[in-house]
């Protein structure tokens, strides 16, 4: 049964099924016990994939189907805002483009989206390469046989990118205090989304201070490179555009605080996720020796020993069917929230305003109505004449419609770049024996760090 776009429910409708909650706390302590993702996997196994909940007095419902996140995302976009279910990452990222509705958010996704289509993103490709270059030749200083925490030297690169990218500026030394402060903040985020009791920033509990320690050195760190900037004018990166934009009504420029808060969302996606996807790939490349020896194949074939440039990533479609296999299985964004602004009914099924509902990839690219053996790790999934067959919206990393992540065809040219630079020059091996598991804390990431040997290739 498809969506229902009509606003006014039908006098047949029927609540969705779900877990037994406790009076007033809902679902609240299954939640914490079970972890964030567990309980949404758990909920979709148990009862469908239409199920309902609360988080105290809050009804939720979760939907994984491809029409119910058509119908979310797309078609009835307008109605599912990110409204009270973003208020607690506002307090910590700002008021940026991933967080603002309405007017702000029209005004800044117009002035940041010409530096993210799929031309204007291949002028950042000698950055990605060039960084890529400085990491391998610090590898090549590196004992051999001594393991690396792939997942940290794949988020200093990314933030290294993104800074040079978009700030003209370099993390440089202080990639590890200010990728800390951004884990701190996200984990608070994570932890207040499902808390029924929030206490003021003032008050000084654990918490609190960490994230109000952690938010000084990203404002120390992000105020600087503005300061900076207004003293040294640039005009060929992001925050030069963000700097001189001007309101189309009453001609004022972004202040200090807007900058802010545009600068650290840009910082915090733009490596955040990518770094995870990339840590992902090495890790599913040395459990798959065959896959990892298709994707050497191609390089091979493709450059011929060249380094890689934009130029080069439509011809590397294996390598993108290799990326998009890692974010069906391990999307950094696996559980979404979005706000009901009115009366709505999904499938019978009625969806109050002022309620919330939750779209969880993890859920949908794991489902075994759409994919093909669905726990498998293989590339196949992605070719061609498969995609053809399967819903538009069976596979959805990026999100979709409106709100689609602007910062997609950035991550997927950095991430082909990063993957084939690092592989013609070295196979990336697993310690032996290391367990790696997935963790929910606001992105979806390795439990520990990924240790990996070097071996050098060719």
């Amino acid at each position: 049964m498809s969506p229902n776009s009509d606003h006014t429910p039908s006098p047949h409708t029927r609540s969705a099924p779900g877990p037994q909650g406790l009076p007033i706390l809902g679902n609240v302590l299954d939640l914490r016990r079970k972890g964030v993702l567990s309980f949404y996997v758990d909920a979709w196994r148990e009862f469908g994939d239409v199920t309902r909940f609360r988080m105290g007095p809050m009804p939720m419902h979760q939907f994984v189907r491809p029409e119910h996140i058509r119908h979310i995302l797309v078609g009835n976009a307008e109605n599912y805002v990110k409204g009270f279910s973003h208020d607690k990452l506002r307090v910590s990222l700002g008021s940026g483009l991933f967080t603002s509705e309405g007017d702000l958010w029209r005004r800044q996704r117009r002035l940041m989206q010409p530096t993210y289509t799929p031309r204007g993103v291949t002028q950042f490709a000698a950055v990605v390469t060039d960084s890529t270059q400085e990491m391998l030749a610090r590898w090549r200083s590196i004992p051999a046989g001594e393991p690396l925490a792939i997942n940290d030297e794949m988020t200093r690169l990314t933030m290294t990118i993104i800074s040079r990218s978009m700030f003209s500026v370099d993390v440089g030394e202080e990639y590890a205090q200010v990728g800390q402060a951004i884990t701190e903040i996200l984990e608070f985020a994570n932890q207040a989304s499902f808390s029924l009791i929030d206490l003021p920033l003032w008050v000084p509990s654990t918490s609190n201070r960490r994230l109000k320690q952690a938010l000084a050195i990203l404002d120390e760190y992000i105020y600087g490179i503005v300061a900076e900037r207004r003293q040294r004018p640039s005009g060929q990166d992001l925050l030069s555009t963000l700097m001189h934009a001007r309101d189309e009504e009453t001609g004022e420029a972004m202040d200090d605080k807007q900058l802010r808060d545009e600068v650290l969302i840009t910082f915090f996606a733009g490596h955040e996720t990518t770094a995870l996807l990339l840590t992902w790939t090495w890790y599913m490349l040395s459990q798959h020796p065959e896959i990892e020896e298709q994707f050497h194949a191609e390089l091979e074939r493709a450059l011929a020993g060249d380094p890689p440039g934009a130029d080069d990533t439509a011809r590397l479609t294996y390598t993108q069917m290799l990326i998009d296999e890692v974010l069906r299985l391990y999307s950094p964004v696996s559980i979404a929230a979005r706000d009901v602004v009115e009366d709505d009914e999904i499938d019978g099924y009625p969806i109050p305003a002022g309620s919330m509902v939750t779209l969880t990839p993890y859920v949908t690219h794991r489902h075994p109505e759409f994919w093909e053996q669905p726990e498998m790790f293989d590339p196949e999934h992605f070719a061609p004449e498969r995609v053809k067959t399967r819903p538009r919206y069976a596979y959805y990393p990026f999100g979709a419609g409106p709100r689609i992540c602007i910062g997609k065809y950035f991550a997927l040219q950095e991430a082909i770049l990063v993957l084939a630079g690092v592989a013609q020059r070295y196979r990336l091996r697993l310690v032996p024996g290391l367990q790696v598991l997935t963790e929910w804390r606001g992105t979806l990431r390795p439990h520990r760090d990924v240790l990996m040997t070097l071996e050098a290739r060719g």
